[in-house]
């Protein structure tokens, strides 16, 4: 019997993945995705941390760094909970939620671009992936993420796919946005919140978001309280752990009231609440934050130059690719066929507009 070295190893695991052993190993990205795809299938639910260890222990003696390896698996898992690969739930004892939280594997799903592109959610549960080969051939990977196009333009991979057993998600589904809603709606609730509570007036360490600072350089509109009068997103010091965001109103420079996000019940973080209320403020004064689209050969180049929330990342983590940009602050690489669903989105749900470039 002949020792398999552990390239051969690596190479015959990611086969068994149905992924290309040429192109990628375990320890990538699309191959630690996959392998625990596989493991979620048969453990969950579980926690977090025996998921990993289910993926990490076998490759004791394939890695020549183990601590690191550990790190990308709990990166890509994270990764793959907010994508909706594995969703994170309360455990249920006699009916009722507890404080654990477990791991489950979410059905096997998708979602419809209107470009006719599919995102693929989910994992199979007694198979390594619940399509036919003639479609499984066809599958993209990028990291975490799975992806089908339509082979032709008459290909409706919706019908296809519901036949085979798929459920499809409806967008607002799977990105767990908010709802729908105006500029000055948005800042009304979040003003409405802040009438009610009571006063808050030493708040140590805080930081306001100065909405009259240029929205294309977000380091920059980052101020302390001096003489400001009015209602600022802000960040304030705790005694433990990294800085609160929150909603704070002045006058003078001095805190009056404050509300902390995220707001209680909330299912997004607190940065995400203060990044889409902010986008909202700057919209409603008349100075929109940007975006810029670029053409890039056959793809576009998506630029931002404020931070944006969850949920609106991960539209474009399923569809794109993050690429370096100078003079941005963070930018994708997408689809051209892409570009109109997204400037809607846009502009319509986080407020943003767009700069021009001689490109439409």
């Amino acid at each position: 019997m002949r020792r398999l070295t552990a390239e051969e190893v690596h190479a015959q695991k990611i086969r068994e993945l149905g992924l290309d052993p040429d192109a990628l190993d375990l320890t990538t990205p699309e191959g630690l995705a996959g392998a625990l795809r596989r493991a979620a299938s048969y453990l969950c639910p579980c926690s977090a941390a025996t998921l990993v260890r289910a993926v990490v222990r076998p490759l004791r003696g394939l890695v020549p760094d183990m601590e690191k390896v550990k790190e990308l698996v709990e990166g890509t898992l994270e990764s793959m909970i907010s994508h909706g690969d594995v969703l994170e739930q309360p455990e249920l004892q006699d009916g009722s939620p507890t404080a654990r939280v477990l791991l489950y594997a979410a059905p096997a799903s998708f979602v419809v671009r209107q470009s006719g592109l599919v995102v693929l959610l989910g994992v199979a549960a007694d198979h390594l992936s619940p399509l036919p080969s003639e479609f499984e051939c066809r599958i993209q990977y990028l990291g975490h993420i799975r992806k089908l196009s339509p082979s032709s333009v008459t290909e409706d991979l919706r019908v296809e796919l519901r036949q085979l057993g798929l459920l499809e998600l409806s967008y607002d589904a799977w990105l767990k946005g908010p709802k729908s809603s105006t500029v000055s709606q948005a800042v009304a609730a979040n003003d409405r919140a802040l009438d009610i509570v009571t006063p808050s007036r030493d708040i140590p360490g805080l930081l306001l978001l100065d909405p009259t600072k240029p929205v294309r350089y977000y380091r920059g509109r980052w101020v302390e309280p001096k003489a400001q009068t009015g209602r600022f997103v802000a960040r304030r010091q705790q005694a433990y752990g990294a800085d609160l965001w929150c909603y704070v109103q002045l006058t003078n420079g001095q805190p009056e009231r404050m509300i902390d996000f995220p707001h209680s019940g909330s299912r997004w973080r607190g940065c995400d609440e203060a990044w889409h209320l902010q986008m909202a403020i700057d919209a409603q004064r008349g100075t929109p934050q940007r975006f810029r689209v670029t053409p890039s050969g056959d793809d576009v180049v998506l630029e931002f130059f404020s931070p944006t929330p969850a949920w609106a990342r991960r539209r474009w983590d399923a569809i794109g690719e993050p690429v370096p940009s100078v003079g941005s602050l963070f930018a994708y690489r997408i689809s051209k066929s892409e570009i109109e669903e997204e400037r809607r989105f846009m502009q319509e749900a986080l407020w943003l507009e767009e700069m021009t470039t001689g490109f439409r």
